[in-house]
């Protein structure tokens, strides 16, 4: 059984804000490089691993998008609809493996730190080649193995960097594996967010185990 695999991810939905949602200003970068490529995309957005809802809300909010977030998570979708309710957003239960969606009615996919939970990543990019139409983005937001330098509780913890390094794919794994399915590999695009205001703070968004790694 691997280190996935044994988190409770409807048990994680009861801190996950506390230890993961962040104010608007502290990612105002996203809203920029967001933009750049929904702008002018066909279609809802699907946010796969939408878990509590925090980015199908800000892409609903910043683009004025319709967002579809797809969880499998009962307690993570209950947690979404009771605190970002949206009236562009829409909560469904369903995996990366298996979008309940029909083919081609989609204009993007985000994928927000869910590829390395993914049982078959191969799966899942042949989903969203499947629910995508012609020319549609998938975006990528992850940590991604041999690159964890600017997280900063690594330092503290080499156990759970040992981990990470081992169950995060790498960029090159990744885009071969979306090759595969059809897609074509644009750009790496580094983008600064803030994780807390201080080092106390910090350390209390930690000690929540909100981070499959750390849990």
């Amino acid at each position: 059984m691997s280190a996935w695999e044994r988190t409770d991810y409807d048990e994680m939905a009861r801190v996950y804000d506390a230890g993961r949602a962040m104010p608007e200003e502290w990612v105002g970068e996203w809203r920029s490089a967001l933009g750049d490529y929904l702008a002018d995309i066909r279609g809802p957005v699907v946010d796969v691993g939408s878990g509590t809802g925090i980015w199908a809300k800000f892409m609903a909010d910043w683009l004025e998008l319709h967002v579809v977030g797809v969880e499998p998570s009962e307690g993570m979708r209950s947690h979404a609809i009771e605190n970002r309710r949206h009236p562009r957003v829409d909560y469904v239960g369903g995996e990366a493996g298996h979008l309940p969606l029909r083919d081609g009615i989609c204009g993007a996919i985000w994928m927000s730190t869910v590829v390395d939970h993914f049982p078959d990543l191969h799966a899942a990019a042949r989903e969203a080649r499947r629910v995508l139409h012609d020319g549609g983005p998938v975006l990528v937001r992850q940590a991604f193995s041999g690159r964890h330098e600017d997280i900063l509780w690594t330092r503290a913890f080499p156990s759970a960097l040992r981990l990470a390094e081992e169950r995060h794919p790498t960029i090159e794994a990744v885009v071969k594996t979306f090759a595969a399915a059809g897609f074509r590999h644009e750009e790496v695009r580094r983008v600064t967010e803030t994780a807390a205001t201080d080092l106390h703070e910090y350390v209390a968004k930690i000690e929540t185990r909100a981070d499959s790694t750390l849990a």
